[in-house]
């Protein structure tokens, strides 16, 4: 009996330096879209991808992905914005897609939000066919991103146009209880490698898929979320993420005057309805629609429905708000 706690540890030791010499997955960092562009701001990269209309653009439009998400989130929500007239920028958060996965940085909301304008700054800047660089955006946010885009609508309200929440999460924190165990080097390197060989994974995400979907994904649905996620870096950004404060952004919510529309899917689990409602309530210009049938992903699983609600809804926004 009292060997008994040594060989545990020695049995942990070697569980651990096994983890921490495997390799990471992936190393293609290279997506072969022919929209991309990266930008390197404040130390950070940036993946993004730009739709720009035939003719003159009516708006601005920036597209933000939820959790393990990415700009694959809005392969029928990007094109349809600009087929239609609208300058449609797409983008990876730090931590996912082919963006910047380096240890330690802040993805708190209010980081992402800084980061994100800068980029718009930037886009600003580059777009011929808008001369005059507007400067002004409608701000689209999924799951998550939708906390993204409040926070990125408190900060320059005078840039923003409007607001587009799908399902977004925006009175939810990330847990901060065990925050302070993921900065020590062998335990988050332990948790990181863990996470790795059992939730990043394809059997993990098709369940994970099949849950936000409310349907069974397909082949290249499950290949477009996995392959970004089994890059190097993905498990310890996770822990990255889990461990970041900032402000919670549902307290900027009286504040905001820009119209907003809320797309819900009536069967979402992960984010209800009644956060929908709830959401509708706190802001004070909004219109909640829902989506019979859909789930969390109503971009994905019902794209015709969800760009016809938010082209009407671009249609009828102001040009000064």
């Amino acid at each position: 009996m009292p060997k008994t706690p040594k060989l545990v540890l020695a049995a942990v030791a070697v569980l651990l330096v096994v983890f921490l010499l495997l390799p990471s997955g992936a190393r293609d960092t290279n997506p072969d879209f022919p929209e991309s562009a990266e930008i390197v701001i404040d130390g950070v990269r940036l993946h993004y991808r730009v739709w720009t209309p035939d003719g003159p653009s009516k708006a601005n439009v920036l597209l933000v992905h939820g959790l393990g998400g990415s700009t694959f989130s809005w392969r029928y929500t990007a094109p349809h914005l600009a087929a239609q007239g609208y300058t449609t920028v797409s983008v990876d958060l730090p931590g996912f897609g082919y963006s910047d996965r380096a240890r330690g940085l802040d993805h708190s909301q209010q980081n992402r939000s800084r980061l994100l304008w800068k980029l718009l700054d930037h886009v600003d800047s580059q777009l011929v066919n808008n001369p005059e660089g507007p400067q002004i955006w409608n701000l689209v946010g999924h799951s998550m991103g939708g906390g993204t885009i409040t926070a990125m609508a408190h900060s320059r309200p005078e840039h923003t146009r409007s607001l587009a929440y799908a399902a977004g999460s925006v009175f939810r924190q990330p847990p901060r209880s065990a925050g302070f165990l993921f900065r020590i080097p062998v335990i988050s390197s332990l948790l990181a490698h863990l996470a790795r060989f059992f939730l990043l994974t394809e059997n993990r995400i098709t369940d994970t898929l099949t849950s936000a979907y409310g349907r069974t994904p397909t082949a290249d649905e499950i290949t477009g979320y996995l392959a970004p996620l089994k890059l190097p870096g993905t498990e310890t950004a996770l822990l990255d993420i889990t461990s970041s404060q900032g402000e919670p952004v549902e307290t900027y919510l009286p504040h905001i005057q820009a119209p907003a529309l809320l797309i819900w899917g009536a069967e979402d689990t992960w984010v209800p309805l009644s956060e929908g409602e709830q959401l509708a309530a706190a802001l004070p210009q909004a219109e909640l629609h829902s989506i019979p049938g859909s789930s969390h992903c109503p971009m994905e699983t019902h794209p015709e429905i969800f760009n016809k609600l938010l082209t009407d809804f671009l249609k009828q926004v102001p040009s000064e708000t």
